[in-house]
């Protein structure tokens, strides 16, 4: 195992800081923007700017990257992030702060891309889930632990943008100190969302819904316990963290029970608990805080890891040379839900106060139920033995980067090696140095929704 990681410590250093920084920053921004009255709507569309930047930072980096090469792109995303969380207190404005938000998920998406294609290189079919999986849990301990960072101080204070600023910044260095070799140039992949749903159609409404859902938790837990009542500095940050650590304990033994049985009938039982806690949730006027603790620990158990069974259900009916088609119209189809969550729940906690967070997602798991009732009995569920085993790495990628069941391969159809950058003429001196810094051909993962 450490032979494994060795080569990617630095990478999943830089991972740490960047999601402690970007957790912080995702936990304060809602609450400081409720300390400012800044109107839900504002607000929800400060957190739909956020996935929408995602979704074209996935479809534009590849090729800022292309031009300007790993080290340099993550070194451009950083900077830009970090000054983005430091424009939020300089300037107190609802509208700059959607732009801000927008400009945040663009290079997250951006550093998730290069990050992601790093580990990739590093990987093969013997340790590749090893180091993915690793990946993920890292993922999932540091935006935790930023959440958690929150309690420190006032959300509307400039000591805690100024923190997640700092320890952003800091993220580049691990990687511009690193001795392993840049990857090769960003692959793009070609979306075929229509093929990919009548290849597996319950994933993607899946991904679809559950997207929408897991958009709106992780933008308004933390305003959902401050108009509740409960404390805005030690009580909302840990209420929103608890999704996501109730998310990390259910991942896989929900998955590795899906391995056992038809993953719709799975996904209907688990939407079927997420709509009774939402609802249940719903119906406390100000409950324990403890108990609302372990009522967010439990619906994140159930929500989180409905998109990984929609996406291992994906792969199941997905031919091998068909997983880069799958994983990007998964993504794609997660990152509109995602968009779309937190707008809706916005408009509706402002008429319907904030329970609205959890009746809405109760709703989407509701209209999931209904339509994986009506494909379970239409059609049968795939054999055990044909069934792809549930692979945390491959079912729980970030939003913009394809991570599938195999390693991706540049004679894949659905995969294109952008030609590389022509630079502009230069003096003989640093085209020489340019020679050092070319880059070999490889492919990497990225949605390209536009072939």
């Amino acid at each position: 195992m450490v032979q494994a990681v060795a080569p990617v410590a630095s990478l999943l250093f830089s991972v740490v800081l960047l999601l402690i920084g970007h957790g912080l920053q995702s936990t304060i921004i809602p609450l400081a923007s409720k300390v400012m009255e800044f109107p839900d709507l504002s607000i929800g569309l400060a957190a739909s700017a956020y996935f929408a930047g995602f979704v074209m930072g996935g479809i534009i980096s590849p090729h800022l990257v292309v031009r300007a090469g790993h080290i340099r792109g993550f070194a451009v995303m950083v900077s830009s992030m970090s000054a983005a969380a430091l424009l939020h207190p300089l300037l107190a404005d609802q509208y700059a702060w959607i732009l801000f938000r927008f400009t945040t998920g663009f290079c997250v998406a951006g550093l998730y891309l290069i990050i992601e294609s790093w580990l990739n290189e590093f990987a093969d079919n013997t340790n590749r889930g090893l180091i993915m999986s690793i990946y993920i849990v890292v993922n999932y301990a540091a935006f935790t632990t930023g959440q958690l960072l929150a309690t420190l101080s006032d959300p509307e204070n400039f000591f805690l943008f100024a923190i997640a600023s700092i320890i952003i910044s800091v993220a580049v260095m691990p990687v511009a100190m690193t001795k392993a070799a840049q990857p090769a140039p960003i692959a793009v992949v070609k979306l075929e969302l229509f093929k990919v749903f009548r290849t597996a159609p319950a994933a993607i409404v899946a991904a679809l819904l559950v997207g929408s859902v897991q958009g709106s938790h992780i933008s308004f837990a933390a305003i959902y316990a401050v108009d509740k009542g409960y404390e805005t500095l030690s009580q909302a940050p840990v209420f929103a963290a608890v999704f996501v650590i109730g998310g990390m304990i259910g991942q896989w033994p929900i998955g590795r029970i899906s391995d056992r049985f038809d993953r719709r009938i799975v996904l209907l039982i688990i939407s079927i608990f997420g709509i009774l806690g939402s609802l249940l949730i719903s119906s406390f006027d100000k409950a324990p805080f403890m108990l609302l603790l372990l009522m967010g620990g439990f619906i994140g158990a159930m929500v989180q890891p409905a998109y990984s069974l929609a996406a291992a259900h994906g792969y199941d009916h997905a031919e091998t040379e068909g997983y880069v088609k799958m994983a990007a119209g998964l993504l794609v189809a997660f990152g509109i839900g995602s968009t779309l969550g937190p707008f809706i729940t916005s408009i509706m906690m402002s008429y319907f106060g904030p329970d609205a967070l959890f009746l809405f997602p109760a709703v989407m798991l509701a209209l999931l139920c209904l339509y994986l009732v009506q494909r379970i009995v239409r059609k049968d569920a795939i054999q055990i033995e044909d069934k792809e085993g549930f692979d945390l790495a491959a079912t729980s990628a970030a939003v913009g980067g394809i991570v599938t069941p195999e390693l991706l391969s540049e004679e894949d159809k659905y995969v294109v090696v952008p030609d590389e950058w022509e630079a502009e003429p230069q003096d003989e001196e640093v085209q020489e140095e340019g020679k050092l810094d070319e880059e070999p051909e490889s492919t990497s993962n990225i949605v390209n929704p536009e072939e």
